[in-house]
């Protein structure tokens, strides 16, 4: 489908720039001492493995990274340090506690109403919140697919929606009834009709 194509583009196109590195008149062959000892080129995944150099170490001077741009190997350095990195792994069990969080707080904070409590239940939610609809934006708004401005007006976007919605909430605690009572009180609403 389209969503395999889109994911999956970025894999082509790394395939296509080491295949035109090792072409007969490509930059690796151009710059190599002996460029009739290098393998013959291939245009085709499955005939991949004959054009692997028997022995890497005879060509000095023939370095396939520092032949490649730049940014092609600083992205393929990114993604595969990012892949590898333990934050992932220590937001995903943050996010999980949040999340197990609200089950004991919820009962807690209608129960007690206290203006703590609602606190902890203010931030709880704004973080929870501000971390699905992040999801999302990554999801969806890909740079690759709607370009790069898009996703960071979309996060700037949500840091504003996310502050904002905690200062209203912190206001609500302070300067109104609390966040559990205005809750109280819109269920309230509902009972009286």
């Amino acid at each position: 489908m389209n969503f395999g194509r889109i994911a999956n583009i970025n894999v082509f196109r790394k395939i296509r720039q080491l295949e035109t590195l090792i072409k007969p008149g490509g930059l690796l062959v151009r710059s190599c001492p002996n460029p009739t000892q290098f393998p013959k080129s291939t245009s085709s995944l499955a005939n991949l493995n004959r054009s692997v150099i028997p022995n890497a170490s005879n060509y000095p001077k023939c370095n396939i990274l520092s032949k490649l741009s730049v940014q092609s190997t600083v992205s393929m350095t990114q993604t595969r340090a990012a892949s590898t990195h333990g934050d992932h792994v220590r937001l995903w069990i943050i996010e999980k506690i949040v999340s197990v969080s609200f089950l004991p707080l919820l009962p807690a904070a209608l129960l007690f109403e206290n203006k703590f409590i609602d606190i902890v239940l203010a931030a709880a939610i704004v973080i929870h919140t501000h971390w699905g609809l992040e999801a999302i934006i990554i999801d969806y708004a890909r740079p690759i697919v709607v370009g790069t401005l898009f996703p960071k007006v979309a996060f700037l976007m949500l840091n504003i929606l996310s502050v904002v919605t905690l200062a209203g909430l912190f206001v609500l605690i302070y300067n109104g009834p609390g966040l559990t009572k205005t809750i109280k009180s819109g269920w309230a609403i509902s009972k009286n009709r």
